[in-house]
């Protein structure tokens, strides 16, 4: 009987080298990518002397989430075991750093609040990225 099931799992082909951004992982990886060269953009282009308050935050919060993102996207590169922690982490803080928006008075940005969670329990069950990120 525990024979039969072991046959009947799939078994995922991550040898080749674009195995990280196989399948459903395309999304993720973009996903990184886009946030990285959004605060790359904000970082460069105001001047932190001139913001305050939220504006000030928010470049200081950018700030700190490019190096976050250079080193998940270092992980995701090397298949670092940890690199589907790191993945839950980065969708919760995209979903945290909406909330003072949506306390200030702005809609509440259910797409993202879904979209977060179903790629988090995608990084918590997917066996694809138990077989990819080994290292």
């Amino acid at each position: 009987m525990i024979e039969e099931t072991a046959r009947n799992q799939p078994q995922f082909e991550t040898d080749f080298r674009y195995a990280i951004v196989a399948g459903w992982l395309i999304i993720p990886a973009l996903t990184i990518l886009f946030n990285l060269v959004t605060v790359m953009y904000v970082i460069l282009t105001f001047n932190p002397a001139h913001l305050g308050g939220y504006d000030l935050f928010i470049y200081i919060t950018d700030f700190i989430l490019v190096f976050f993102y250079l080193f998940t996207l270092y992980t995701w590169v090397k298949r670092k075991m940890i690199l589907p922690k790191l993945m839950i982490a980065f969708y919760t803080i995209d979903v945290l750093l909406s909330l003072p928006l949506m306390f200030a008075g702005a809609a509440i940005d259910w797409i993202t609040i879904l979209f977060s969670a179903v790629w988090i329990g995608y990084f918590i069950r997917s066996r694809r990225v138990k077989a990819t990120f080994v290292n």
